[in-house]
């Protein structure tokens, strides 16, 4: 019997140590994720006062539980995939939300692909952290928010999946914040497209006089002769079957259809009222020029901590 209870005493031991290793070393030890966090100060024409945004994309949370039984496997695998400097993306993602809870934004963007894909869990889990900067927020959809499974930009993506991010985002596919002297558009992913009635709300805005920062995920290739944008895109993605840019919107990239050329005709037009366009997509940062007066910021992937902090003066 006391042979027995010294047994029982060494395992009770070699348990606790185990759980005291984990507790130190793994996920649950309550390590903040290492940030970066890229600091922009932006002139807009006909802007008069000062505007702070927290812009993030592309955190690729993966969460999920019972409620989503077919996806459980695609959802492991996926949050393995984003799991950077041994912290995974729900880690990360609450590190920036502590950061911007710290700061003094006028507004957060969420610029698409924030959860990996329209899982009750995942979901829920942004819900919650939502709450955490006390600030408004806009977020607008990537080409991952409202997949689920093998549905992607499918016709039972949009009308089973989508609503389900409802709450957070509406029930349209642009989104608009206007303040007295300045008005913020998103407008959605549509595989890589706008929507024609993103297109329609874009003309009523564009015409109020006002500068605009348009919102979106994919990136607008520029109208300059400055490559850089799509050399990077191509050496990081890989080309296209046309030897062209697989991640941004233009002619050189994913072509636009008719609805889409007429909505980049009047953002990159000379008499735009778009003065910065802030995008994701491509995980990596980048700065440049669209046309002579339009600047873009590309933020790098929220998954590996990178974010911005923009001021508009």
């Amino acid at each position: 019997m006391a042979k027995d209870i010294g047994r029982n005493g060494i395992k009770k031991s070699i348990v606790y140590i185990i759980c005291i290793f984990t507790l130190l070393f793994c996920g649950c030890s309550g390590k903040e994720a290492e940030l970066t966090v890229r600091q922009e100060e932006v002139d807009i024409r006909g802007f008069d006062g000062e505007f702070k945004i927290y812009f993030l994309a592309d955190s690729h949370m993966s969460l999920c539980d019972d409620r989503d039984p077919d996806v459980l496997d695609k959802a492991a695998s996926r949050k393995e995939m984003f799991r950077h400097n041994g912290m995974d993306a729900t880690e990360t993602f609450d590190s920036i939300m502590k950061d911007a809870s710290s700061r003094k934004e006028d507004i957060l963007v969420l610029g698409g692909d924030i959860i990996d894909s329209a899982m009750y869990d995942s979901i829920d889990y942004l819900t919650k952290e939502l709450k955490k900067p006390g600030v408004p927020y806009i977020y607008y959809m990537g080409n991952h928010d409202f997949e689920y499974g093998t549905e992607y930009f499918s016709e039972k993506a949009y009308s089973e999946y989508l609503p389900r991010l409802d709450e957070l985002h509406g029930d349209a596919s642009y989104q608009v914040k206007e303040y007295d002297d300045l008005i913020l558009f998103a407008a959605d992913d549509e595989n890589s497209q706008i929507s024609a009635e993103a297109l329609s709300a874009y003309r009523k805005i564009s015409e109020k006089g006002k500068p605009v920062i348009l919102l979106l995920h994919v990136p607008i290739e520029p109208l300059t002769d400055d490559t850089s944008l799509l050399d990077k895109c191509i050496e990081v993605w890989g080309p296209s079957d046309a030897g062209k840019s697989r991640v941004t919107m233009g002619v050189n990239g994913c072509y636009p259809n008719e609805t889409t050329a007429q909505f980049l005709d009047l953002v990159l037009a000379g008499d735009s009222p778009v003065e910065l366009v802030l995008a994701g997509h491509v995980h990596f940062y980048h700065r440049d020029m669209l046309n002579d007066h339009t600047l873009q910021l590309i933020t790098g992937a929220a998954y590996e901590g990178e974010s911005m902090y923009i001021t508009v003066r």
